[in-house]
């Protein structure tokens, strides 16, 4: 069972493809206030999934994650913030539920770390949806949370091999090395990713004509060793006069808009 519960303004996230209508009951399993904080009393037998790709182990107990994104290279044992935010979390023990708090404003989960035997959520607004799921185990409960947010794809088979992913391949001899001294070590190879530098000038959608000058034949050649080769996009679009991509953006109306309605910019590897 789903139950939708609403605090103050929500913003529409377009998270949820199901529609559920609030419920008029007060929320299960947390204390609520006014502010914007769920509270939860942990039993010692409780263990805490989700919260998406993070650090530390499985069980999220004994920490804090911040919902509060940043380009961070620096990830350390002590990071509370990494690329994604994903507030669902699924409590196994006493009480076996989840919960999904769909809010893109910053958000606090101290799973045990200032008190061992608490778990506080904080929202920075108290303006949030929170929907509390139930059900007869954790892969049922998982089961309606990838119904209520939409089921993901289906990779291709490869993507479920060995991949080689890094940053700082410079030009297509770096790649072509990775590739022998894979086959020199005896690993098996599925994919290499490859970051930024392949572009011309970090430009969404080129090839820099001297580090890789014919990647059609490299991507050709890793094929015929049963290897894909994935390029990274960015989401920042160069500004710059003659450039396609950027022309067309702005032909078409498809960028993003700031509080003003006028195209976002920002500072991205390209420049603005």
């Amino acid at each position: 069972m789903i139950r939708k519960y609403l605090y103050g303004t929500p913003f529409p996230t377009n998270a949820v493809v199901t529609d559920i209508p609030p419920s008029t009951e007060q929320l299960p399993f947390f204390e609520t206030d006014s502010k914007g904080t769920f509270t939860y009393p942990l039993q010692n037998e409780d263990i805490v999934y989700g919260l998406g790709e993070q650090i530390r182990g499985i069980n999220k107990r004994g920490w804090q994650y911040v919902s509060w994104n940043s380009d961070n290279p620096n990830h350390q044992e002590d990071t509370r913030s990494l690329y994604g935010a994903h507030n669902f979390i699924l409590i196994s023990g006493r009480q076996t539920f989840g919960a999904f708090f769909d809010n893109p404003g910053r958000m606090e989960f101290d799973i045990g770390y200032t008190h061992g035997n608490r778990m506080q959520i904080r929202a920075e607004k108290n303006d949030l949806t929170v929907y509390i799921i139930t059900g007869q185990d954790e892969k049922h409960i998982v089961k309606q949370f990838r119904q209520l947010i939409g089921r993901s794809y289906i990779p291709p088979f490869w993507a479920f091999g060995y991949g080689q992913s890094r940053w700082g391949y410079q030009n297509e001899q770096d790649v072509r090395q990775v590739t022998q001294q894979y086959q020199a070590a005896g690993i098996p190879l599925d994919s290499i990713y490859l970051d930024i530098d392949y572009m011309e000038r970090y430009k969404d959608f080129t090839v820099d004509p001297k580090r890789f000058p014919d990647l059609g034949k490299l991507v050709q050649d890793m094929r015929t060793q049963g290897i894909r080769l994935v390029p990274i996009i960015d989401a920042g679009v160069k500004i710059e006069t003659g450039y396609d991509v950027y022309q067309e953006g702005v032909a078409h109306n498809y960028f993003c808009k700031n509080a003003e309605g006028k195209d976002f910019v920002g500072a991205v590897w390209p420049g603005r």
